[in-house]
């Protein structure tokens, strides 16, 4: 290692320029890389709260159409979800919430203080499937969202805007003239974690029971959302199974009054889920694998391409000490060996810095790199935590980046460089 470490030093103060600019270009390919990377992981990756994201299932909403030709979209029902998700044997955990957080006013309980938060409704199970971190108090339970109890759970920064301290339990509040009292109070959550994020949660209301009378849309779309927490992610193609199962036999009932539920592939899994544009719009998979592979290849073959140039330059100039140690004994592998190894860890080094750089930049522009669905304003400012951007997973990408790069780059001038016969490298010149 040490000899590998003076020979990069002697190569960097022979060629100083090449040096930089080899660093530099690797840098920028990673940098773009990784950006995209960071970008694309927070929508699916498991982080908190959102840390059993590969074993959960959601269904968002619902798309209905009349024998007629009319049809409407939106969110689902509480009574859709009993039909179609409650009977499934193969889950730990289905919990409900609202489909999307709505702007809300909370008065403390003394009245001087009005704050404006992202409000929830969501069952008990909710706290079962996130997890979320309290601080303060404790989550409302089960009993408590069936006895109809006025609690809530609130976060870290709205319990300081509205009580002065983020030790809020037992404290209350007033929501659309009802009084909640305060059991929990938990960390704030990023807007960029579309369904664990609110600034408030209360327990869902009861529906009203359906009627003769009732509009057919009105029965089954409602404002909730249902997820579900598997066992194992092993477990999704047979809970999708069954629940298609439970789909066909939905839309029987639904037949008699001339209706379907259009089967767009739901339940889906959260890379699926960051990839639905609407209730309408089945996710558009394929697109979204070949948008991703082209962007690498372009961010790796283009930077690939002007380092192969650079490094063959470099090692024209060193065909003199090639041809000297291959005169010794070494063999083509050996000297092969080595060069990759120089390569790599220049690679690594700007590896590094482009690594650092992608954590920045994503850090400075959040705006402009992540955005909220077109219909959901949240009143807390986009924001990207540590454990969003640097974790072990994207390290790991980052050295498979820098080893593919230097594949690509070095590859093919270090196998021409190494196959040179001993005396045509002594005898090199440069004119």
């Amino acid at each position: 290692m040490k000899k590998l470490i003076e020979q990069i030093l002697f190569d960097f103060k022979a060629q100083p320029v090449m040096g930089i600019v080899s660093v530099i270009g690797t840098a920028l390919a990673i940098l773009l890389v990784m950006t995209v990377t960071i970008v694309y992981e927070v929508d699916y990756a498991p982080i908190a709260p959102e840390g059993n994201r590969d074993r959960l299932l959601y269904d968002r909403g619902i798309f209905l159409q009349k024998d007629g030709g009319s049809s409407a979209c939106g969110s689902i029902s509480l009574e859709a979800i009993d039909k179609l998700y409650r009977p499934i044997k193969d889950v730990e955990t289905l919990a409900v919430v609202s489909s999307y957080a709505e702007a809300a006013s909370l008065l403390s309980d003394d009245g001087k203080t009005r704050v404006s938060a992202d409000l929830r409704q969501a069952d008990g199970n909710i706290w079962k499937v996130f997890d979320y971190r309290f601080i303060s108090g404790r989550p409302f339970c089960a009993d408590e969202v069936s006895a109809g109890r006025s609690v809530a759970v609130i976060t870290e920064s709205v319990a300081r805007k509205l009580f002065n301290t983020p030790d809020a339990a037992g404290h209350t509040f007033r929501l659309r003239g009802k009084e909640y009292k305060v059991t929990g109070v938990v960390e704030d959550i990023s807007p960029v974690m579309k369904m664990s994020y609110a600034g408030v949660w209360t327990p869902i209301e009861e529906a009203p029971a359906a009627t003769p009378d009732m509009d057919a849309y009105d029965r089954w779309m409602g404002e909730y959302a249902a997820i579900l927490l598997l066992h194992d992610k092993a477990d999704i193609p047979k809970v999708r199974r069954e629940a298609h199962r439970l789909h066909l036999a939905f839309n029987k009932e639904l037949a008699i009054g001339g209706l379907e539920r259009v089967d767009l592939g739901a339940p889906f899994t959260q890379i699926e889920m960051s990839q639905l544009k609407g209730n309408n719009n089945p996710p558009d998979m394929d697109f979204y694998y070949q948008l991703r592979i082209i962007l690498v290849a372009i961010f790796l073959l283009v930077p690939a391409i002007n380092l192969s140039s650079m490094t063959q330059g470099r090692l024209r100039r060193r065909r003199h000490e090639i041809g000297v140690r291959r005169a010794f004994g070494a063999s083509w592998t050996d000297v092969l060996m080595g060069i990759l190894r120089e390569n790599f860890v220049v690679t690594l080094l700007g590896g590094i810095v482009g690594f650092i750089l992608s954590m920045v930049v994503v850090k400075l522009n959040v705006e402009m790199l992540f955005d909220n669905d077109s219909w959901e304003v949240a009143s807390m400012p986009l924001r990207v935590t540590a454990g969003m951007l640097f974790r072990p997973a994207l390290f790991g990408w980052t050295l498979l980046f820098c080893f593919v790069l230097n594949l690509l780059s070095a590859g093919i001038p270090a196998i021409r460089a190494a196959r040179v016969s001993p005396v045509e490298a002594l005898n090199y010149s440069e004119k």
